[in-house]
């Protein structure tokens, strides 16, 4: 697993910006119903996971509530066709997530993919092909103090290759920034 600490070494150039949000309004969307309230550049779920509107080229498009093995999270997407998840879990759990993510991805017949870069931090499989590429999934898991949490992304190899790298380092801020609060 990658520690918001190591994953700030591997991607992350610039000392984090630890600031907190201000401007907490209600949600008009029933977001709070799950949790959920607006903030002045996103939304804030009550265990503290914050989901900005955008991360890096990345647009926050939903939320999502709790279930059995997840907090909270968010879905975003870019113009380029890549989509992102990013989850909260309760403390230890995303070891045994990240597990049955590979368990299933493998039994559905989808080949591990070996990758460079900051997907090579994460579990891979080949999903499919998108024109001339090859379709990825990959899954990221962080641990915190305070939480667990995972970065699942579906894009396209090589057209997308140089756009992950910054797309998991702003996730990681946008991580280390709750687990800051």
């Amino acid at each position: 697993a990658l520690t918001l600490a190591r994953a700030a070494a591997l991607v992350i150039a610039a000392a984090l910006s630890l600031g907190g949000l201000s401007g907490e309004t209600r949600a008009q969307d029933g977001a709070t119903e799950s949790g959920w309230r607006t903030v002045t550049t996103g939304m804030r779920h009550f265990t503290g996971l914050t989901c900005p509107d955008r991360v890096a080229s990345l647009n926050r498009i939903h939320v999502l509530g709790s279930g059995v093995d997840r907090v909270a999270g968010c879905v975003y997407q870019g113009d380029d066709g890549t989509n992102a998840i990013l989850r909260s879990h309760p403390v230890g759990t995303s070891a045994e997530i990240t597990r049955t993510f590979s368990k299933r991805y493998s039994e559905a017949g989808f080949a591990r993919l070996e990758t460079t870069g900051a997907s090579a931090a994460g579990v891979s499989f080949r999903t499919g092909r998108r024109g001339d590429g090859t379709r990825c999934e990959t899954l990221w898991r962080f641990t915190a103090q305070t939480a667990d949490y995972t970065l699942w992304m579906v894009y396209t190899l090589p057209s997308q290759a140089e756009s992950i790298g910054p797309m998991v380092t702003a996730f990681a801020e946008v991580m280390a920034r709750t687990d800051a609060r």
